[in-house]
């Protein structure tokens, strides 16, 4: 299946309700029953100016959505806790069965959250940027114990506490939480170990080998390797520069000895944060991009933090998250006019997100109607965006998790580096959307577990004027944008030859099809 194309001429401006339907697109997850008139009474630009504004915001209907969940809001070493319960070599399987369970809420927790939030939150926009930097700085929780317990706190602190401030902020808390140190091994890197320490390391796995734990053997072996490139490598080509850009391997090299020792407090008094541990780092003065790099004579973080404002000040970094932010809200070829601009905004503001997003937003070629319908919806836009536009009721939130994972995207569960990709090729395969299709028939018929469709979505469409006038309500509910006229023919089939139509045996067949329509997977 691929998006429907607009059949209308590219050189014809955005109307004004075009242009509405076009920011609840790309900067919202899709519009709620009645919000596109709300934005237009409102004005397109000025909703986007409210949607930007970093002034803290609350909202007492998304807290209550959010309130029975525990862990999503705890540190790092309090959700550890939570989960670390102890468990003798005896234990029994209900004792294991509760232990196992506790290790799973957090990510059962966080999981709803973020899903809750996209459908939710009126600031929306917040909530798509999220989605961005959950992606660009990617952890996963299929990297194992103790992930879930250091994720939580990671989309607290790094991605929603940054969102709207500045990329510079974002990428050094991320370097420093404790979820990125373990998802790519820096808290392992370390300088070379002497003799006695290898010795030390080999009599303390020897003794862990019977551990029903090998996470501490694990560990050890690693620390016998001595310098660990992962986060490094990944620093440079997923987090900043991009693939092969600007750097070379003793580039890389520089970087990873730059941030042996930034680790994790795991000792006894453990606080499971960032710590730096100076008798793991390589002391020595070096280059990277072209700079000179001196021992840190201050032993605070060695020379990692020079790292950091290296690269968040480089034309490289800001060409990459540019071009990266463009597609994401624009289109999957983004427009290299466009790029030049947001990369420039990029430098001049400082990595400022907001300056940076509406920098897109004030440029003709973002409402350029090539651009308008142009993209399509991963199977996170796509359930967030169903929910949203049939106002569904969640009565079981723990059910969204389990529907993004049948469509191949659950949430912080992303095991590549990359994150999901958010252009079309990446989910256009049949094979990935026939789940999606199946989600939409059940949503529709009220078969989706811990959904319910309200009864008013079909009680307020009109039925005494026939089953043309009932279809063009249908369609104005669910794709306020209007539909291609593959779907109107399809929608056709479905209610022709009805002189008594039975609206409501025909409601669910036709929103099934809606949702499930080349029209609707378009943002």
């Amino acid at each position: 299946m691929k998006p429907a194309t607009p059949t209308q001429d590219n050189s014809v401006p955005l109307t004004e309700t075009e242009r509405a339907m076009h920011a609840l697109s790309r900067l919202a997850f899709g519009p709620r029953p009645g919000q596109l008139n709300e934005v237009l009474d409102v004005g397109v630009d000025k909703w986007i100016d409210e949607q930007l504004e970093s002034k803290p915001h609350t909202s007492e209907a998304l807290d209550g959505h959010l309130s029975g969940l525990e862990t999503i809001h705890m540190t790092t070493g309090e959700c550890r806790e939570f989960a670390d319960s102890p468990l003798k070599p005896d234990a029994t399987r209900e004792e294991r069965r509760k232990r196992n369970d506790l290790r799973n809420q957090p990510i059962l927790e966080l999981t709803q959250a973020v899903a809750l939030r996209a459908i939710h939150s009126d600031r929306q926009s917040e909530e798509v940027l999220c989605e961005f930097w959950r992606n660009h700085l990617n952890v996963s929780f299929t990297k194992g114990y103790p992930a879930q317990t250091y994720i939580p706190n990671y989309e607290e602190r790094v991605v929603r506490a940054n969102v709207l401030g500045n990329f510079p902020d974002m990428l050094g808390a991320s370097a420093k939480h404790p979820a990125m140190l373990h998802y790519l091994d820096n808290y392992l890197s370390r300088k070379p170990p002497s003799k006695a320490e290898l010795n030390d390391i080999e009599i303390k796995a020897r003794n862990q080998a019977g551990s029903r734990d090998r996470g501490v053997e694990a560990a050890a072996i690693a620390a016998q390797r001595g310098i660990n490139e992962n986060y490094a490598r990944e620093l440079l080509e997923l987090h900043t520069l991009g693939v092969d850009r600007e750097y070379r391997q003793k580039d890389v090299i520089a970087v990873a000895e730059s941030l042996t020792g930034w680790t994790i407090d795991e000792g006894r008094k453990a606080t499971y944060n960032f710590i730096f541990n100076h008798d793991m780092h390589i002391a020595e003065d070096r280059h990277f991009l072209g700079s000179t790099l001196r021992k840190d004579k201050q032993k605070s973080t060695g020379q990692g933090d020079r790292i950091f404002e290296i690269l968040s000040n480089h034309k490289g970094t800001a060409e990459f998250i540019a071009t990266k932010l463009v597609r994401y809200l624009t289109s999957d070829v983004p427009p290299p006019e466009l790029v030049k601009l947001v990369a420039k905004t990029y430098l001049k503001s400082k990595g400022d997100i907001p300056s940076m997003v509406r920098t897109i937003t004030g440029s003709d070629l973002f409402w350029a109607r090539e651009n308008y319908r142009c993209k399509f919806k991963t199977p996170f836009e796509f359930l967030v965006s169903a929910l949203r536009v049939t106002d569904a009721e969640i009565t079981k939130p723990e059910m969204l998790g389990k529907g993004l994972t049948v469509m191949g995207q659950p949430i912080y569960s992303c095991d590549d580096p990359t994150g999901y990709y958010d252009t079309a090729e990446a989910w256009l395969d049949p094979g990935v959307l026939a789940p999606r299709w199946n989600l939409a028939l059940q949503l529709a018929r009220g078969d989706l577990k811990g959904v319910q469709m309200p009864d008013s979505f079909f009680y307020e469409l009109p039925t005494e004027k026939g089953a043309l006038r009932w279809m063009q309500a249908m369609i104005a509910k669910v794709l306020p944008a209007g539909a291609s006229s593959r779907t109107l023919a399809m929608l056709f089939q479905v209610i022709q030859g009805e002189k008594n139509p039975d609206f409501e045996k025909l409601g669910p067949v036709a929103l099934g099809l809606l949702l499930g329509s080349p029209d609707f997977q378009q943002q």
